[in-house]
Parts: structure tokens; sequence; C-alpha cells
């Protein structure tokens, strides 16, 4: 693992030389045409794309989409080898999160050679987009870092919170009424204060998946920026805020939001694939300055189908999930979150354990274990109650609980698992009452939407029944867990011998 510091900028170099990022020279509108380069490279597995030539925005600007949309890329963010798997990278995230770095304040920074105030401000001059003809107008803010300073004590958050465009000065923002920013918010509300925002862009990659996590209440990301990378973030003061940025950002807007005034905002295309955000009155965010580098770059991403760049959210929760259930006596469970379910359903694999020789006909031997009998009964139970008692509960009303021999990442596996191993009268459990989240479409609209009531969770049970003897339990048939290892071994020395290489493994 490498450690240091890296701003977009050498990012991007060091994409460019593995393949993962295209710049695109030819003129593009912001009116749906890059939204639409984006939306077909995410769905394609395509690099990252780095617009030069967004129409009607000032010389130098540029627009990048699809940077965090492969874990190829999140892992080249993170300091790793570009093919470091799944389950690695929610390990490392696990750990990395746990580090605490404070920062430092120096004077002066990158994020600051251009500045414009008062009626200099034009934030049309960035190549900000109109993603999607479902989209109420032009979002600034969907791969921002916003920064929020709670008024009883010195912590400044970090969070990432949609940012629509209203005019030259001003945008909508939504920040839920549950998230760490939108808490903070409710304190100036009944303050009757102004709170004092900024939304920051580019810098550190780093930066915005940290402000995304499920850091504690009352925890500086910044700290955990700076613990991720082992050092201290270099911070500058804002020019009409009493607030602080990173000094390699790209692009950094200064302002206030006052909590009682308010306009329409959205519809916007959200995460699980569908533009269900019904316009609602949201507050306004004030700019009172903005401040940039020579050619800014502008990240941006366009949500719908996965995979999105929303794909880092499902490195958040497993460490988590994972901690919780060591402590529930549950050590060595793999977990998996799916970008494919909208980002509403997380797979557990629950721990092997002792089985007997199987036979294969002529070969007498272990193959990869036939999954363990359960130590006790209720166990894909006890793990769905755990995944909804943390702070991610909301968010994954979907539970599938799947044997040791199946990686609860690999979406073929699990798919077979489920449509083999859970019968449809005893293993689909329902529990009704629990809020989801309202990005969510199947919830009702009403006055109760935003606070996601009308849904529920739901327990897919894939494990083998805990009363059948192991000679009852089926044997897989896959290359992986049938054939002895000197078989898979020599096969796979000759892949490419035999003319056998296929398309990336799923």
């Amino acid at each position: 693992m490498e450690t240091g510091s890296m701003d977009l900028r050498n990012c991007l170099d060091r994409m460019r030389d593995l393949g993962l990022v295209v710049q695109i020279d030819d003129p593009i509108d912001w009116d749906i045409e890059a939204g639409a380069v984006m939306r077909y490279a995410d769905e394609h597995g395509s690099p990252a794309q780095l617009f030069t030539n967004i129409k009607d925005t000032m010389k130098g600007a540029r627009l990048l989409g699809g940077l965090h949309a492969s874990y190829q890329r999140i892992a080249v963010m993170a300091g790793l080898p570009a093919d470091t798997g799944y389950h690695d990278l929610v390990d490392f995230f696990g750990e990395a999160f746990k580090r605490r770095i404070k920062p430092v304040v120096v004077d002066s920074g990158a994020c600051q050679q251009n500045v414009m105030l008062g009626d200099e401000i034009d934030l049309f001059k960035l190549p900000v987009p109109k993603l999607t003809p479902a989209d109420g107008g032009r979002y600034i803010g969907t791969m921002c870092n916003c920064v929020t300073k709670d008024p009883d004590s010195d912590w400044a958050n970090w969070g990432t919170y949609r940012s629509q465009v209203h005019d030259q000065r001003t945008c909508g923002v939504w920040i839920n009424p549950y998230q760490h920013g939108g808490l903070i918010l409710r304190k100036y509300a009944e303050r009757g204060q102004r709170m004092e925002y900024v939304q920051f862009f580019g810098g550190d990659p780093v930066y915005s998946i940290v402000s995304g996590a499920d850091i504690p209440y009352g925890v500086p990301e910044v700290e955990v920026a700076g613990g991720v990378r082992g050092e201290p973030v270099k911070l500058v003061k804002c020019k009409t805020v009493d607030l602080y940025v990173p000094a390699d950002a790209e692009i950094v807007l200064e302002g206030t939001v006052d909590p009682a005034e308010t306009r329409d905002e959205g519809p916007f295309a959200e995460y699980a694939g569908y533009a269900t955000m019904e316009v609602l009155k949201r507050p306004i965010y004030h700019v009172s300055a903005v401040t940039y580098r020579d050619d800014p770059i502008l990240p941006a991403t366009c949500l719908g189908l996965p995979t999105t760049d929303e794909l880092i959210q499902t490195l958040y929760a497993p460490p988590q999930v994972k901690d919780r259930l060591r402590a529930q006596g549950l050590p060595d469970c793999k977990v998996a979150v799916w970008m494919q379910s909208g980002l509403s359903t997380i797979v557990v694999a629950t721990p092997g354990g002792v089985d007997k020789p199987r036979s294969m006909g002529a070969h007498e031997h272990k193959p990869h274990p036939i999954p363990g009998r359960a130590a006790y009964a209720g166990i894909p139970q006890r793990i769905a109650s755990t995944v909804w008692s943390t702070h991610w509960g909301a968010l994954y009303p979907f539970v599938i609980v799947v044997d040791d021999d199946v990686d609860p990442a690999n979406t073929d596996q699990v798919l077979h698992a489920l449509f083999t191993k859970c019968n449809p009268i005893r293993d689909i459990y329902i529990y009704p009452g629990y809020a989801n989240s309202p990005i969510l479409p199947y919830l009702p609209k009403g006055p109760l939407w935003n606070s996601g009531y009308g849904g529920g969770n739901c327990l897919l049970d894939c494990t083998w029944p805990i009363e059948w003897d192991t000679a009852e339990i089926p044997v897989r048939i896959a290359f992986d867990t049938t054939y002895p290892p000197e078989i898979r071994e020599k096969v796979l020395a000759n892949v490419k011998t035999w003319g056998l290489l296929g398309g990336p493994a799923r």
C-alpha cells in the first residue's frame, strides 16, 4: 500500500497509466449530453471521463464523470493495487476509518488561486451539468463535500448532500434530517440562525470517500482522511466564512444556509435507479465566494441503473456489520452490499463448520468444505437483526444470508443460492414497520414519505436447514468447490495456452 497524500490530479495521472480514465476533448453540451456519456460509461464498465470542452463554461474548466464507478479506481485512490478484491477493500476501509490524524492549518492553498466575490460570482461559469432529462435543473452538488460546523462545539462535519443551482449565486440543498449535517442544520433552525456552509470539490479522492462514510457523530471526517493517508490534511481558512477546506481542493463554494428560506428543489435521478424524488421546498444556499484552482475540475456523478459512483457505498456498511457480528459471537462472516439492488440489499455468508469427507466417485478427497452445520438455530435471524441495528439499517431492507461456500460479493453465486436453497414457504421472513430510505421507489407518497414510512424489512434465508444431516446436503457442482486442488491448479496453469481466457470474472 502506498501512503501519503494524493490530490485529484496525480490520482488521474495514475489512472491514465492504467487505462482507467479517458480524456474527451470534443465539444460536449452540459444539457443532458455529458450525463448521457457518463450513464453509458457506468453501464458498460468504461473508464472514467474527463471532459475538457463543456459548452458555455469558462476556459480551462473541466468536468469529471465516473471517478468512483469501479473497484479498480477506488483501489487506486486508496493507494492499493488496482486488482485488489472486494473483501480486501472492505477490510482496508474498515481499519483505515478507525485511524485519526488531526489536520494542520496553512496560510494558502491551490484552491484559492482564483477568487470570485459578490457580483463576480457566476456558478454557470463552471461546467455544471443537467445530467438526465428527468432532473429539475443543473446539479453542481453530486460529488461534493459539504462542511457544516456544530454550534455547540468545535466539531466540523463533512458530508455529501446534493445541490441544485437556482441561479448565478444560489443553490438548493437537500440534507436528510437524520444525517449529521441535518442534525446540525436543525440546531441552527431552533436558534433562528443562518448556518455557514461550504461545498468543496476534488482534492484528495479520499475526501469524497470519507464524506459519505458512517463516521461516528462528533468525529471530524478530516481527521479520518488524515488517518487513511497517514499524514495530516492541510487546511486553509475560507475567504468569507469561518470554515476551513483542504488546500488541494479544486473548487470551493462558500456561503450560508437559512433554514427558514426555501425554494422548490428537484426532481433528481437518484442512486436507486429512479427519479422518484418529488419537487419539495428545500433550504437555499446563498453563495458568498467561489474559489478555484487554475483549470479547475468539477467531479460529478450521473446516477441511475447500477453501476454508478455510488459503488463506494458498497464498502461502507460491511466493516461495521462485521464488527457487530463479531461482537455477537459470529466471527469470520463475509459481508457484501449489492450495487445492483440500488443499495437496498446486504448479503452475509455465515461462518463455516466441520464437515465429514464426501465421496466424489473415483476421487476420494475433501473439496472446498461443504457448509458446516450451524452451531445453533436462528443464526440467519440473528444476522438480520444485527444488520438492522446499525446506523445503516434503514438503507438495507433486504438481508440475504448464505452458507460459507457462497461469496456474498458474487451475484451469480448468491442468485443461484437464492433460487435453489431459499424455500418460499419457510425461508422468507417479513418484518413490517421498519423505516426504509425514502429514495427507494416502492414507498407510498404522502406526508410521512420523507421519514421512510410505509415499508418494512425482509430476510431471505439461503442456508441449508439446520435439521438436515450432513449427508442430506447436496454437493454444489462448481470448478472451485468440486475438483481436487491438483486438477484445479493444472487447469488454471493452462488457461491461456488452451485459449480459455474470457471476459472479466463476475
